[in-house]
């Protein structure tokens, strides 16, 4: 493009204004005056670049120690990230015994409901065994003291309390279970939401290198550094696809600690699902325990009635028997009124035996009196029976009541055999307790520590953080003055070839006043060549639009600016046009530039990432020490309770 630009522009020879000059003598003074008011022009513009020559050293400088400081914060981040790995093994083998601990408390609930089912079956089996006994002995209570309550009342309201104790313990297991689930739940969440950003990540275009094919060759020098920064730039991009090389190894690690933190959060619900299922045979067997003890508090009730039906009935045969002996007593009163009676007739009797006739008639009596006497023998007889029968039913009953008093003894002492039972129960329990209240505390004590460690890297990050965003604040600020002095210079220089060519038009005319010929052919050469840069500029800002606008018009124009003043300056001095072209080599980093922004922009996309994999961590973390902090609060509150209850 820029040989073309050459061979369509003409050249103005310094040997025919020479000739010309001595042809006219008094136009040669203003032609110095113009020369040296462009010399003067371009000292001025040759002090901009240098001045902004040692901007743009300054701020490579400081890109050098914002370079330098990146550098090192990578260093950081990679001496930091073995050590979240390290934190995320300890948080795993923290869990882990957490989750030994929980079955430990699985096993220990499970000895203490098996040890609940055989003090069941021991009652129960004592209760079928002394039924009798039981109601004869609250019976008996119950008339001597009725405010009195019976020790099997007693321990039936302590198999009550035991059985609340007992359902609030597994209220309470429900819900850490909840939490359980809900903690997994959010887990679950996050981990996806973390596959879904690293898929992302993976699946995002890196730029592609294919930028410098589409900027003009201007020189042979230029191609050169084009080629230098291309291969610099290259070199870049190879280093930073080693860097996102080994980021994706890092996100393939992360991806294997999520897979490993997948499979423990599966055995947490296998655990969980085990621990439903206890639960619900815990249920079923307090539901079957609760019918047990109603059906046995049923029974207490009937024995307790048919105790007072019995006690009544007692009371009705003592009274009985009472009526019996005092009929009894009667009888025996007219049964000797009757034998004196006897013993005078006998007397009479005597008296009168000599007499036939009161003999007889005392025969009649006395078969009379001998029917009658017989019929009182068999009444005795019959009265005596009864009265046996009656002595042998009391016997019995007194029988039974030794019996009954036996069984009483014995029931005593399974109640209180009972009793110190579950007094061991409850302080084998409470010590368990205390035992895991005191692991509870260390492990929150340890848990504050780290906590607050954790917090002063955070304070440590964030100040990093706020000294990066003022580093890349800075470099924004120097890459604004920078256009905005690339912008000057190329107003300068566009008013500086608009004031050559007008004073070189203006010459050719005042050479050949009469001939219109050479004037009208630098006036067209000149238009020519302002439109075949307005055309070339056109075609190339159409051409280079989609990629960069703004960067690719400014190297344009800079190009074109560059070959105008190679132009008006060719024949004159050689050096100056060296040394303005070695200016615009300088002035034209834009290799170096584009190198540079690729790798901020793959330097902030690293950070970015470590940014949020480091914030999700500090989440994971967040909700392990939150659900820590339940569990320790849910176990002072069951400690509570038993102290309460205790």
């Amino acid at each position: 493009m820029w040989n073309m630009m050459c061979d369509v522009m003409p050249t103005i020879s310094e040997d025919s204004i020479s000739q010309r000059s001595s042809q006219f003598s008094g136009e040669d003074a203003n032609f110095e005056q113009l020369m040296v008011t462009m010399l003067d022009e371009r000292d001025k513009l040759m002090d901009s670049l240098r001045e902004s020559q040692e901007r743009l050293s300054e701020n490579e400088a400081k890109l050098q120690e914002v370079e330098k400081e990146r550098d090192s914060l990578q260093r950081q981040i990679s001496a930091t990230l073995p050590q979240e790995f390290a934190t995320l093994t300890k948080e795993l083998n923290q869990a882990r015994e957490h989750l030994l601990e929980r079955e430990e408390e699985i096993q220990e609930l499970k000895a203490e409901r098996n040890n609940t089912r055989l003090l069941l079956e021991h009652l129960e089996c004592l209760v079928s065994r002394h039924e009798r006994s039981l109601r004869m002995t609250v019976v008996k209570r119950q008339a001597a003291a009725q405010s009195v309550v019976s020790s099997e009342v007693e321990v039936l309201k302590a198999l009550k309390s035991l059985f609340e104790h007992h359902k609030a313990l597994d209220e309470k297991v429900r819900e850490r279970l909840r939490v359980a689930l809900e903690r997994n739940s959010t887990l679950e969440e996050e981990l996806a939401s973390t596959k879904e950003e690293l898929q992302q990540y993976k699946l995002g275009n890196i730029p592609s290198n294919g930028d410098g094919d589409s900027k003009p060759k201007e020189n042979g020098t230029q191609d050169s550094a084009e080629s230098q920064a291309k291969a610099v730039q290259n070199a870049e991009i190879r280093q930073w696809e080693r860097k996102v090389g080994e980021l994706t190894g890092r996100v393939a690690e992360l991806e294997d600690s999520l897979s490993k933190s997948q499979r423990e959060i599966s055995r947490q619900q296998d655990t969980n699902s085990k621990l439903q299922r206890d639960l619900r045979e815990n249920v079923a067997q307090k539901e079957d325990q609760e019918e047990r003890i109603a059906t046995l508090e049923k029974r207490y009730l009937s024995a307790q009635r048919e105790s007072t039906s019995l006690h009544d009935l007692n009371e009705k045969l003592e009274q009985e028997l009472q009526h019996k002996e005092a009929q009894i007593k009667l009888q025996e009163d007219k049964i000797r009124a009757l034998q004196e009676k006897l013993e005078l007739c006998e007397q009479k009797l005597a008296q009168y035996a000599k007499l036939p006739e009161m003999e007889e008639e005392l025969r009649a009596r006395m078969a009379a009196l001998s029917q009658v006497r017989d019929q009182a023998q068999e009444r005795h007889g019959t009265a005596e029976d009864r009265i046996q029968r009656l002595e042998a039913q009391v016997e019995e009953k007194n029988a039974e009541l030794v019996r009954l008093n036996q069984r009483l003894k014995m029931n005593e002492e399974h109640n209180t055999r009972l009793s110190s039972t579950v007094d061991k129960l409850l302080s084998e329990s409470n010590e368990r307790l205390q035992v895991h209240l005191k692991e509870r505390m260390h492990a929150l004590e340890e848990k504050n520590a780290l906590t607050q460690e954790l917090e002063k890297t955070r304070k440590i990050m964030e100040e990093q953080q706020c000294e990066k965003a003022e580093i890349v604040k800075e470099l924004s600020k120097a890459r604004l003055e920078i256009d905005n002095v690339k912008r000057q210079m190329l107003q300068q220089e566009i008013a500086f070839n608009i004031q050559q060519t007008d004073a070189l038009t203006r010459y050719a005319e005042s050479l050949s006043p009469s001939s219109g010929d050479p004037g009208a052919f630098v006036h067209s050469a000149s238009h020519t060549t302002f439109d075949t840069h307005s055309l070339s500029r056109r075609t190339l800002k159409s051409r280079l639009l989609p990629d960069d606008p703004n960067k690719e018009w400014e190297k344009l124009e800079q190009g074109h600016m560059l070959g105008g003043v190679q132009q008006g300056y060719d024949d004159m001095d050689g050096d100056d046009n060296e040394s303005l072209f070695s200016g615009a080599e300088i002035l034209s980093p834009s290799g170096h530039t584009d190198a540079q922004a690729l790798a901020l922009m793959l330097q902030e996309q690293l950070d970015a990432i470590n940014n949020e994999i480091r914030l999700i961590q500090e989440e994971k973390q967040s909700t392990e020490a939150r659900a820590e902090e339940l569990e320790s609060r849910v176990g002072s509150l069951e400690h509570m309770n038993l102290v309460a209850r205790g």
